[in-house]
């Protein structure tokens, strides 16, 4: 079983590896290739692309850094610790790029950006409410409610993930979609080893 696991999180790490690094490459020959004189806004935007992906990227790389980084203590220290290092990223992101930045963001900008959709403006209330619900485990990790958080932290990533990527291949929303729906797909497997390893460590009853 451990084994299973292992395999499918390497083999889904080096999915949204590739992912990214493909949306990069193609950002990136779309910048190369836009005329500069003719299309020099485009191209702007072409490297707006480039940036944004590879700044999710950069963070991405940054998490997986985190759950191979030594530490050391007691069983339930190093899972506190562990735990809160890297939902902070998440509680980050819920803030700011995926809530206030979608809900409060002038109405030219989405435009330009295709985000003009009132999907992007729940998306973004929806974020800040999942910051307040996802910062429970932080603060009360002991408790038993937390268990159950990481549970619909894990299915609510995952539906995100799933919702992101289907409007993206409609042609509903910008390229840059792509740097935040693996880390989207990333949280939702860190939610479902954190309600494990919250059984494993605690021991309590659950219905």
């Amino acid at each position: 079983m451990a084994t299973e696991g292992k395999r499918f999180k390497r083999t889904l790490l080096i999915a949204l590896h590739l992912n990214y690094i493909a949306g990069i490459l193609y950002a990136l020959f779309r910048f190369l290739s836009t005329p500069r004189v003719q299309m020099m806004f485009f191209r702007r935007l072409w490297a707006y692309e480039v940036w944004i992906i590879l700044s999710f990227y950069l963070i991405f790389l940054y998490l997986v850094n985190l759950e191979t980084e030594k530490i050391s203590g007691k069983a339930i220290g190093r899972y506190v610790k562990k735990m809160r290092k890297i939902l902070s990223v998440n509680l980050v992101l819920l803030i700011f790029p995926w809530g206030l930045f979608l809900m409060l963001m002038p109405s030219f900008l989405a435009n330009i950006l295709g985000l003009n959709s009132i999907y992007w403006r729940i998306l973004g209330g929806m974020s800040l409410v999942g910051a307040l619900i996802y910062s429970l485990p932080y603060f009360q990790y002991r408790k038993k409610l937390a268990y159950y958080v990481y549970l619909f932290g894990m299915i609510d990533n995952f539906l995100a993930a799933i919702i992101a990527l289907a409007v993206f291949l409609r042609k509903k929303s910008p390229l840059i979609a792509m740097g935040s729906i693996p880390l989207l797909f990333y949280f939702s497997y860190f939610f479902l080893t954190q309600a494990r390893r919250y059984r494993q460590l605690f021991k309590k009853s659950f219905v």
